[in-house]
């Protein structure tokens, strides 16, 4: 399976590394795992600087409406996605511009971007939960 992820409890984090052509099936399988493994509320870091996206502007409608079910259930995290390319990094954009008001989703072009925007945005939901 070309995505792979890891939850850590403790840290209230999940790293997830996507790999080749990733497909909706992908994405749908992906979300069911977080879900099953108790990992949505937290922040993600996902690197997919080697990944395809093999996915069309209707997959991602049908991935915000996924999202949508599963914020209904309880609070998603923040996800930085690291992207490699051009086309990559225009769908996730577009992506995250859907999800307003769902969860928070950035694509970046390097992991050190993706990391900083993370414990930003793990902070300032932190104070606002205070």
């Amino acid at each position: 399976m070309p995505v792979i992820h890891a939850v850590d409890h403790q840290r209230q984090e999940m790293h997830t590394t996507a790999d080749g052509p990733i497909t909706m099936d992908d994405i749908r399988k992906h979300l069911t795992q977080e879900h099953r493994d108790k990992g949505l509320p937290y922040r993600e870091l996902i690197e997919a600087s080697g990944a395809t996206a093999e996915f069309s502007a209707s997959d991602v409608r049908t991935t915000v409406e996924l999202l949508r079910g599963y914020g209904k259930k309880g609070v998603l995290g923040p996800t930085a996605i690291v992207v490699g390319n051009d086309s990559a990094y225009g769908m996730i954009r577009m992506l995250g511009i859907l999800l307003e008001g769902i969860c928070e989703l950035q694509p970046f072009r390097t992991r050190e971007e993706a990391e900083r925007w993370l414990a930003d945005a793990s902070a300032s939901r932190g104070a606002s939960e205070s």
